[in-house]
């Protein structure tokens, strides 16, 4: 696949966005919004939950970060490219990149690359922050942090290849976006570990990516472990993430056939 359509259409996104200072320098102050009330929510809860937490950081201020920055990076990748896809339906701007020669799947990630990355790049800002008034970080764990974020958000932007399918067959994704965040924020471990999860249900966070994803970052991120010692759940989300990708890639492949066929890719 040819990464110059996703490069430039990135650019493109980039461009667009500084043309907005104010905008994004207030994007980032708002972490600080985010974080001073989420430091003193944490200590307060610390005793109450030190000891669910143990094998996923110790520090509930820490754990909360990373679980505040993961809810964020599954909505924004979950709904990024329908967002994207409708919005260039509307525009003829997508019809018009249907036509081009350029890889259609590279398109796509250029169509949705810029929002997640900088949704990736306040994450870890959020998280220093969070680190210098006082949540408990292992630097060193930085690079496997950010593969682990990489197959989070390569999982997550798979179901939302699904949403831009029915974006071009139905006009709407239903409440797909919805579903996939209320069940990484109740059984994805985002606030308080899977382990506390009442046990008939406890299966299904199985199902959920994050609970995998969220568990591994932490011990990566939080208690300094190697990607080696993540080596299950790295596996688990690798899996996820090619099955996602196939079953997204195949749906979107069937859904522009559908939407060229009846004549309804130039409009909404």
């Amino acid at each position: 696949m040819s990464l110059r359509p996703a490069v430039a259409l990135t650019r493109a996104a980039w461009l667009t966005a500084i043309s907005f200072r104010l905008q994004s320098l207030l994007s980032l102050l708002t972490l600080w919004v985010t974080v001073v009330p989420v430091f003193f929510i944490a200590g307060a809860l610390q005793p109450t939950m030190a000891d669910a937490i143990r094998t996923e950081g110790q520090q509930y201020f820490a754990f909360m970060l990373i679980g505040s920055f993961g809810i964020t990076l599954v909505s924004t990748c979950v709904t990024t490219l329908p967002s994207a896809v409708s919005g260039g339906i509307g525009s003829g701007f997508f019809e018009s990149l249907m036509m081009t020669r350029a890889p259609r799947l590279s398109i796509l990630v250029g169509l949705s690359s810029y929002p997640i990355l900088w949704t990736i790049f306040r994450g870890v800002l959020m998280v220093f922050a969070g680190w210098l008034i006082g949540a408990r970080v292992a630097w060193s764990g930085i690079l496997p942090a950010l593969a682990l974020i990489g197959l989070i958000a390569c999982i997550h932007w798979s179901i939302g290849l699904v949403g831009a399918a029915m974006i071009l067959v139905f006009r709407t994704t239903g409440p797909l976006a919805t579903v996939v965040v209320v069940l990484t924020t109740l059984l994805g471990g985002a606030y308080y570990p899977t382990s506390v999860i009442p046990s008939w249900i406890q299966h299904l966070a199985a199902l959920v990516p994050a609970s995998y994803g969220f568990r591994a970052l932490r011990r990566v991120l939080l208690d300094g472990a190697s990607l080696t010692a993540v080596r299950s759940d790295a596996l688990i989300l690798l899996a996820m993430a090619a099955s996602l990708l196939l079953l997204g890639w195949m749906s979107f492949r069937f859904a522009l056939s559908h939407a060229r066929r009846v004549g309804s890719l130039g409009h909404l």
